[in-house]
């Protein structure tokens, strides 16, 4: 008989866990009711972090008439679902179980838990399992602390959970049941999370609004240049082009603030997208190569200056010389390259330096390589005449491509030529295309810089 009285006020235990949303951003709080969404699931939402509970418990979570149970009994329980998913910037959060005062008996009526019918939090065992876990006996917990788990989630993750909850059996044993019996344990299933704010970024480069130009002043023969691109003397030529938005195309014009002064000048930091960043054998699609409009001495532009490519009569040991002329990182201090350190290739993508050293400089030549991905004009052979694509004149900018007068053809690549290490590879606005000259003696060709610019840091 006492028995039975025992079981019968067993069944008056209620545990009812409903859902509801607690996000703090910085200070804000923002308290949200559940709204179904298409009869399917339970949604909350607050700021970009959404918490969803799945259909199969879209009334909550409610156990009502428990008795205590083992662990492999309480892993019979209900099963419940409910997913977490970030789509915004990475958050730290906690999820746990928070205290209600009231609870909603079968008869429909709102009931205050007095103090001495709460079921203590150490009577409660749980299983809360992440993204597939295997159900063991460790990974179950009496309720000691609220907090059911905590930790990062970054954008675009979601977190899928799985949760079981019963009173521990040996809360029934001996002298504890009157502990449990007739005792209420309500609670609400709560997420405290902090968004990490990202501070705008500003942008190294944004795109063009204007377009640089020269006038064609090719006289005659030899010089074919812009005469040869069918430009006649006194007539106008346009450099690169404001191009598409979302899209980036060889030749667009950009303005890159690379002085870090807030300045896009659209005069001295001109620049002209060429291919994304490749050694011939990988590419780097997030990152874009982009060059000056202007060759330079000591970082500074200069249309009149040439410089040797090597100070030995190989190649194969890098631009020694020539890199000397590029922008310090103090001048240029708002760009960078991805590394410092570089494999100076022939065309045939064939190491023959792996240490060419960069440090200090803010930028570099530009490789054959990514002349070929952005500027190739096939079939035409790139040391043939017109060899480079129309869309890569703003190579030209400030050569004698444009005038006759100027004893710049063009500017050093960074690149050893495969069949002899006495010659390296520049381009030429005699004929648009690339030239192999003689890296010790040859005194025509300047030192064009080019940026590494991560596409992210890029107004396009």
């Amino acid at each position: 008989m006492e028995e039975k009285k025992k079981m019968g006020n067993a069944k008056l235990l209620v545990i009812a866990i409903v859902l509801i949303l607690v996000v703090i951003i910085g200070t804000t709080y923002a308290w949200l009711n559940i709204t179904k969404k298409s009869g399917i699931v339970n949604k909350i939402t607050a700021g970009n972090l959404e918490l969803t509970l799945d259909d199969t418990t879209s009334e909550g979570i409610k156990l009502t008439k428990e008795v205590p149970r083992s662990y492999r009994q309480g892993m019979t329980t209900k099963e419940y679902t409910f997913t977490l998913t970030n789509t915004s910037s990475t958050s730290s959060y906690t999820l746990s179980l928070k205290d209600l005062t009231t609870y909603t008996n079968d008869n429909n009526e709102e009931v205050t838990i007095a103090d001495e019918d709460r079921l203590a939090d150490s009577k409660i065992r749980y299983i809360l399992l992440k993204d597939g876990e295997e159900a063991t006996a460790s990974k179950s917990k009496i309720l000691t602390d609220r907090v059911i788990d905590s930790g990062t989630i970054e954008k675009g993750k979601t977190i899928t959970y799985s949760l079981r909850i019963w009173i521990d059996s040996k809360a029934g044993d001996n002298n504890t049941e009157e502990e449990v019996m007739g005792k209420v344990f309500n609670a609400q299933l709560s997420l405290e999370a902090t968004q990490t704010v990202t501070p705008t970024k500003t942008a190294v480069c944004k795109r063009s609004t204007t377009l640089h130009t020269e006038v064609c002043n090719v006289q005659s023969t030899p010089y074919k240049a812009c005469g040869g691109d069918g430009y006649s003397s006194g007539t106008e030529i346009t450099y690169g082009n404001l191009g598409t938005k979302g899209v980036l195309t060889t030749g667009d014009a950009f303005d890159c603030d690379v002085n870090g002064d807030g300045v896009y000048d659209s005069e001295t930091e001109r620049f002209y997208y060429v291919s994304d960043m490749t050694n011939g054998v990988t590419t780097d699609a997030n990152t874009a190569v982009l060059m000056y409009y202007s060759n330079v001495s000591s970082g500074v532009p200069d249309s009149s200056s040439y410089y040797l490519f090597s100070s030995t009569n190989n190649s194969a040991t890098g631009p020694d010389l020539s890199i000397k002329q590029l922008p310090t990182i103090s001048q240029w201090k708002n760009v960078s390259l991805t590394n410092s350190v570089r494999n100076i290739t022939t065309e045939n993508n064939t190491i023959v330096k792996s240490d060419f050293d960069y440090s200090g400089y803010a930028a570099r030549l530009l490789t054959y390589q990514e002349v070929y991905e952005g500027c190739f004009n096939s079939p035409i052979p790139l040391t043939s005449e017109k060899g480079l694509s129309d869309k890569c004149k703003f190579m030209f900018e400030n050569t004698n491509y444009s005038t006759n007068s100027i004893k710049i053809y063009g500017t050093w690549l960074e690149n050893s030529y495969s069949d002899t290490s006495s010659y390296g590879w520049s381009t030429s606005g005699y004929n648009r295309s690339l030239q192999t000259p003689d890296v010790q003696f040859s005194m025509n060709y300047g030192v064009r810089p080019v940026i590494e610019v991560d596409k992210t840091d890029i107004e396009y």
